[in-house]
Protein backbone atom coordinates (compact mmCIF):
# COMPACT_ATOMS: atom_id res chain seq x y z
CA UNK A 1 0.00 0.00 0.00
CA UNK A 2 1.65 3.05 -0.88
CA UNK A 3 1.26 6.37 0.94
CA UNK A 4 -0.38 9.22 -0.85
CA UNK A 5 2.13 11.82 -2.07
CA UNK A 6 2.47 15.39 -0.39
CA UNK A 7 4.03 18.15 -1.83
CA UNK A 8 6.66 19.70 0.02
CA UNK A 9 5.88 22.70 2.10
CA UNK A 10 7.02 26.04 1.32
CA UNK A 11 9.03 27.80 4.19
CA UNK A 12 7.22 30.54 5.01
CA UNK A 13 8.42 33.97 3.33
CA UNK A 14 7.36 37.62 4.60
CA UNK A 15 7.09 38.36 0.78
CA UNK A 16 4.52 35.77 0.04
CA UNK A 17 2.04 36.90 3.34
CA UNK A 18 2.45 40.43 2.49
CA UNK A 19 1.94 39.84 -1.23
CA UNK A 20 -1.41 37.68 0.20
CA UNK A 21 -2.38 40.66 2.41
CA UNK A 22 -2.19 42.85 -0.66
CA UNK A 23 -4.52 40.54 -2.89
CA UNK A 24 -7.95 41.92 -2.53
CA UNK A 25 -6.23 45.78 -3.69
CA UNK A 26 -4.93 44.17 -6.13
CA UNK A 27 -7.30 42.82 -7.43
CA UNK A 28 -9.57 46.19 -7.09
CA UNK A 29 -7.11 48.13 -8.94
CA UNK A 30 -6.83 45.55 -11.87
CA UNK A 31 -10.96 45.62 -11.75
CA UNK A 32 -10.41 49.39 -11.56
CA UNK A 33 -8.04 49.16 -15.01
CA UNK A 34 -5.58 51.85 -12.69
CA UNK A 35 -2.17 51.40 -14.91
CA UNK A 36 0.88 50.05 -13.43
CA UNK A 37 3.02 52.73 -14.27
CA UNK A 38 0.32 54.86 -13.16
CA UNK A 39 1.13 53.57 -9.76
CA UNK A 40 4.90 53.44 -10.54
CA UNK A 41 4.76 57.07 -10.88
CA UNK A 42 2.92 57.83 -7.79
CA UNK A 43 5.25 55.82 -5.74
CA UNK A 44 8.32 57.89 -6.72
CA UNK A 45 6.13 60.74 -6.09
CA UNK A 46 5.58 60.27 -2.46
CA UNK A 47 9.37 58.86 -2.21
CA UNK A 48 10.33 62.68 -3.80
CA UNK A 49 8.12 64.30 -0.67
CA UNK A 50 9.12 62.15 1.69
CA UNK A 51 12.67 63.19 0.64
CA UNK A 52 11.91 66.71 1.02
CA UNK A 53 10.53 65.78 3.80
CA UNK A 54 13.65 63.94 5.22
CA UNK A 55 15.72 67.10 4.17
CA UNK A 56 13.51 69.65 6.47
CA UNK A 57 13.60 67.55 9.53
CA UNK A 58 10.27 66.55 9.76
CA UNK A 59 11.32 62.61 10.31
CA UNK A 60 8.46 61.04 11.60
CA UNK A 61 6.12 62.18 8.37
CA UNK A 62 8.74 61.25 5.82
CA UNK A 63 8.47 57.74 7.06
CA UNK A 64 4.77 57.70 6.73
CA UNK A 65 4.72 58.87 3.71
CA UNK A 66 7.80 56.82 2.49
CA UNK A 67 5.82 53.66 3.76
CA UNK A 68 2.61 54.92 1.32
CA UNK A 69 5.02 55.31 -1.26
CA UNK A 70 6.93 51.45 -0.76
CA UNK A 71 3.02 50.37 -0.92
CA UNK A 72 2.42 51.91 -3.92
CA UNK A 73 5.69 50.42 -5.54
CA UNK A 74 4.38 46.93 -4.24
CA UNK A 75 1.35 47.36 -6.06
CA UNK A 76 2.30 48.03 -9.53
CA UNK A 77 4.00 45.15 -10.45
CA UNK A 78 1.12 42.99 -8.86
CA UNK A 79 -1.73 45.17 -10.84
CA UNK A 80 0.59 44.50 -14.02
CA UNK A 81 0.95 40.68 -13.29
CA UNK A 82 -3.16 40.32 -12.22
CA UNK A 83 -4.01 42.82 -15.53
CA UNK A 84 -1.49 40.80 -17.60
CA UNK A 85 -0.27 44.36 -18.90
CA UNK A 86 3.12 43.02 -18.03
CA UNK A 87 5.67 44.98 -20.64
CA UNK A 88 9.23 45.79 -20.80
CA UNK A 89 8.76 49.36 -20.64
CA UNK A 90 7.41 48.63 -17.34
CA UNK A 91 9.92 46.55 -15.87
CA UNK A 92 12.19 49.07 -17.28
CA UNK A 93 10.15 51.85 -15.68
CA UNK A 94 9.79 50.52 -12.24
CA UNK A 95 13.69 49.71 -11.82
CA UNK A 96 14.92 52.94 -13.03
CA UNK A 97 12.41 55.02 -10.73
CA UNK A 98 13.20 53.01 -7.84
CA UNK A 99 16.64 53.61 -7.99
CA UNK A 100 15.81 57.29 -8.19
CA UNK A 101 13.71 57.08 -5.16
CA UNK A 102 16.08 55.53 -2.78
CA UNK A 103 18.70 57.99 -3.60
CA UNK A 104 16.39 61.22 -3.43
CA UNK A 105 15.44 59.76 0.10
CA UNK A 106 19.47 59.17 0.59
CA UNK A 107 19.71 63.30 -0.27
CA UNK A 108 17.07 64.47 1.77
CA UNK A 109 18.61 62.25 4.76
CA UNK A 110 21.98 63.46 3.74
CA UNK A 111 21.34 67.23 3.37
CA UNK A 112 19.57 67.63 7.07
CA UNK A 113 22.37 66.15 8.29
CA UNK A 114 24.58 68.42 6.42
CA UNK A 115 22.79 71.29 7.15
CA UNK A 116 22.56 70.64 10.96
CA UNK A 117 26.12 69.94 11.05
CA UNK A 118 26.49 66.67 11.66
CA UNK A 119 29.08 65.08 9.52
CA UNK A 120 29.28 61.59 10.67
CA UNK A 121 25.80 61.12 10.30
CA UNK A 122 25.77 62.28 6.90
CA UNK A 123 28.71 60.24 6.15
CA UNK A 124 27.08 57.20 7.29
CA UNK A 125 23.79 58.21 5.33
CA UNK A 126 26.46 58.39 2.05
CA UNK A 127 27.55 55.03 3.05
CA UNK A 128 23.72 53.35 3.20
CA UNK A 129 23.09 55.19 -0.07
CA UNK A 130 25.94 53.47 -1.85
CA UNK A 131 25.84 50.11 -0.44
CA UNK A 132 21.66 49.83 -1.20
CA UNK A 133 22.43 51.11 -4.72
CA UNK A 134 25.36 48.62 -5.23
CA UNK A 135 22.84 45.70 -4.03
CA UNK A 136 20.49 46.69 -6.72
CA UNK A 137 23.55 47.19 -9.61
CA UNK A 138 24.72 43.84 -8.53
CA UNK A 139 21.40 42.09 -9.04
CA UNK A 140 20.64 44.19 -12.39
CA UNK A 141 24.26 43.36 -13.95
CA UNK A 142 23.85 39.38 -12.85
CA UNK A 143 20.53 39.48 -14.16
CA UNK A 144 22.43 41.06 -17.97
CA UNK A 145 24.85 38.30 -17.98
CA UNK A 146 21.03 35.66 -17.64
CA UNK A 147 22.34 34.63 -13.62
CA UNK A 148 19.19 34.98 -11.19
CA UNK A 149 20.26 36.71 -7.98
CA UNK A 150 17.30 36.86 -5.87
CA UNK A 151 19.86 36.18 -3.30
CA UNK A 152 20.93 38.29 -0.22
CA UNK A 153 20.14 39.38 3.45
CA UNK A 154 18.94 43.06 2.64
CA UNK A 155 16.67 44.08 -0.60
CA UNK A 156 14.88 47.08 -1.11
CA UNK A 157 11.28 46.54 0.57
CA UNK A 158 13.32 45.59 3.29
CA UNK A 159 15.82 48.89 3.40
CA UNK A 160 12.34 50.88 3.52
CA UNK A 161 11.07 49.03 6.12
CA UNK A 162 13.63 49.55 8.25
CA UNK A 163 14.18 53.12 7.66
CA UNK A 164 10.48 54.35 7.32
CA UNK A 165 10.16 52.36 11.34
CA UNK A 166 13.10 53.70 12.45
CA UNK A 167 12.18 57.34 11.34
CA UNK A 168 8.89 57.16 12.52
CA UNK A 169 10.45 56.13 15.80
CA UNK A 170 12.88 58.66 16.04
CA UNK A 171 15.67 56.19 15.50
CA UNK A 172 16.78 57.40 11.77
CA UNK A 173 20.75 57.39 12.58
CA UNK A 174 20.26 53.54 13.95
CA UNK A 175 17.92 52.97 11.02
CA UNK A 176 20.48 54.10 8.60
CA UNK A 177 23.52 51.92 10.51
CA UNK A 178 21.45 48.79 9.87
CA UNK A 179 21.02 49.46 6.23
CA UNK A 180 24.10 50.45 5.50
CA UNK A 181 25.52 46.98 7.11
CA UNK A 182 22.63 45.08 6.03
CA UNK A 183 23.45 46.35 2.32
CA UNK A 184 27.18 45.57 2.28
CA UNK A 185 26.52 42.19 3.26
CA UNK A 186 23.84 41.71 0.73
CA UNK A 187 26.48 43.23 -1.92
CA UNK A 188 28.89 40.61 -0.43
CA UNK A 189 26.51 37.64 -0.99
CA UNK A 190 25.84 38.45 -4.68
CA UNK A 191 29.24 38.88 -5.53
CA UNK A 192 29.74 35.36 -3.66
CA UNK A 193 26.37 33.93 -5.61
CA UNK A 194 27.86 35.51 -8.81
CA UNK A 195 31.35 33.68 -8.53
CA UNK A 196 30.05 30.44 -7.15
CA UNK A 197 27.74 30.30 -10.75
CA UNK A 198 30.45 31.44 -13.28
CA UNK A 199 32.57 29.21 -11.94
CA UNK A 200 30.18 25.94 -12.46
Amino acid sequence: MSLPHREPRRPFSLKDAFRQLLLPLVRLLSALQVRPDTLTLLGWTLSVVSAVLFGLGYMRFAGLVMVLGGLFDALDGAVARESNRMSAFGAFLDSTLDRLSEAAIFVGIIFFYAAAARPYEALLAGAAMTFSLLTSYARARAEGLNIECQVGLLERAGRVVILSAFSIAGLLTFGLGLVAVGALITTAQRLLHVRRVTRG
